[in-house]
């Protein structure tokens, strides 16, 4: 116990001593060395500094079209699409809005005249999809009712006449100048 006591009065802290704490700088954690503050425990040296993250840029095609009617009394409308380096964003919406408890769904096919992954992301109410490469020119969205699979009557790339039958319409997006065209 004495040498715990010895120990204490050698130290440079005192118990119930505050110890003043200096000013956090702008930018804090990250603060380089150069600002005039020394790294400390919680703060990170210039080598350490994580790369700044840019927000992608997107650039949105507001449309406003009426596809048709995909269920009973509901209307798909596409709001917009937006695209980034890496994705395409396809945005809608139903009119008149959704009721609790609808069977009211997004059903559509997307592809480019450059093949595309189908594999999309919910983003909301919205869906996010792998961009087409950038050689691609167009970008095409086939809807369909609710209760009809059409994943089933695309085999290879290719619709049969079932899928084109039960097409309610096919949206064709330019995607170097932005234009789009509802063909029923």
């Amino acid at each position: 116990m004495e040498v715990l006591r010895r120990l204490a009065h050698k130290l440079n802290w005192r118990l119930y001593r505050v110890r003043r704490a200096r000013l956090i700088p702008q930018g804090w954690p990250d603060v380089g060395v150069g600002v005039g503050v020394q790294p400390g425990i919680t703060e990170v040296a210039a080598s350490g500094r994580p790369a700044a993250l840019t927000p992608e840029t997107w650039v949105t095609h507001p449309l406003d079209l009426d596809v048709g009617e995909v269920a009973d009394g509901y209307h798909l409308i596409a709001r917009g699409i937006s695209l980034s380096a890496k994705y395409l964003l396809f945005e809608f919406a139903f009119a008149p809005e959704r009721a609790e408890g609808a069977d009211v769904w997004l059903n559509m096919s997307y592809t480019a005249d450059i093949p595309v992954s189908q594999d999309y992301i919910g983003a909301g109410n919205d869906v996010q999809y792998a961009r087409p490469p950038l050689k691609a020119r167009y970008a095409w969205f086939d809807f369909f009712r609710t209760d009809y699979e059409w994943i089933v009557h695309y085999p290879s790339g290719q619709p049969d006449s079932d899928y084109l039958r039960n097409r309610i319409a096919r949206l064709t997006f330019d995607l170097r100048t932005g234009e789009a065209q509802i063909e029923k």
